[in-house]
């Protein structure tokens, strides 16, 4: 192979904006940050404690500090281990319920929407959601109006079996979007509350 002839390069493509929803991130560092250190700060005041008393008594203390330092990180660990399975909570729910919405989207139904629970995240994003599902359903409805007229102006004309059997495909479209649009989906969504 000759030298002369190089593979084109790729852009490099690195990830610059690590806080991309600022405020929901935040919140959640802060507060597993602020977790940590005040459970940190609680097992140091307590080891601090016992090294002191054990100064003062003459008596070694590793092993009940040992045990002290199990207790609190198994202590810390059940902690944030609840925190992160309420969070995940706030967050799968509204996933799993938006990925219910996609299946029937793809279906060709669209969804009744309803809100999302009073602390769950992500409302953000559902709200914008709530309105690409809405537009969607609002331009289907003007595709099915305008089908409507134009079956209704073309059928007296067709005349062709050609002709006819082209306004059968397009009455069966307009079937199709109509009952898509007016029959939103909305029972077979259970709540993950």
């Amino acid at each position: 192979m000759s030298d002369d002839i190089q593979r084109p390069s790729r852009p490099g493509y690195t990830r610059r904006t690590y806080l991309l929803d600022r405020e929901f991130q935040l919140k959640y560092i802060l507060l597993l940050a602020g977790i940590g250190a005040v459970s940190v700060g609680v097992f140091g005041g307590l080891a601090y404690q016992l090294h002191l008393s054990a100064v003062r008594a003459g008596v070694e203390g590793g092993a009940s500090l040992l045990w002290l330092t199990g207790v609190g990180a198994l202590g810390l660990a059940v902690l944030l281990g609840l925190f992160g399975l309420l969070f995940t909570h706030r967050v799968a729910g509204p996933v799993h319920v938006m990925s219910l919405y996609v299946a029937a989207l793809a279906a060709g139904r669209y969804p009744r929407l309803r809100p999302l629970r009073r602390k769950d995240e992500l409302k953000r994003f559902f709200d914008r959601f709530s309105e690409a599902v809405d537009r969607i359903r609002q331009r289907e409805a003007d595709e099915a109006h305008a089908l409507e007229s134009a079956l209704a102006a073309l059928k007296p004309v067709a005349t062709t079996p050609e002709a006819r059997e082209a306004l059968e495909t397009l009455s069966a479209l307009h079937a199709r979007k109509r009952q898509a649009v007016d029959n939103p989906t909305g029972s077979t969504f259970k709540s993950v509350a």
